[in-house]
């Protein structure tokens, strides 16, 4: 399967992304790159540190309850499933999103025969 390129048509004005040809990442095996790209407000989005904050309770290997952002987790199992529900979330919003921006014509998808 070839690469599916794409532009931002005007430079989405902050500092993740560009308006260069890039290449669409694929959602199932590089979420952090889609929700980047696609997620409205990434940089600031609060969901994105609070899942951060739980991989690194998960990779501590806690076993411990625990407290995060006033939820408290009992297992590793639960970690995951928090972590799960959020990326869920997001990937929903940012695929609202790039419909919208493909939609509104703001992004462009690029043939390889025509870079």
């Amino acid at each position: 399967m070839s690469e599916v390129l794409f532009k931002y048509r005007v430079h989405p004005g902050d500092f993740f992304r560009n308006a260069e040809i890039a290449k669409l990442p694929d959602p199932n095996n590089d979420l952090e790159g889609f929700l980047i790209w696609f997620l409205d407000d990434y940089q600031s989005d609060e969901r994105i540190a609070y899942i951060n904050d739980l991989w690194k309770l998960l990779e501590d290997q806690q076993v411990t309850p625990v407290q995060v952002n006033e939820k408290t987790f009992y297992s590793n199992g639960e970690i995951q499933a928090e972590i799960t529900e959020l990326e869920s979330q997001l990937k929903d919003e940012a695929y609202r999103n790039f419909y919208d921006l493909l939609r509104e014509n703001k992004i462009q998808i690029i043939d390889r025969d025509e870079e």
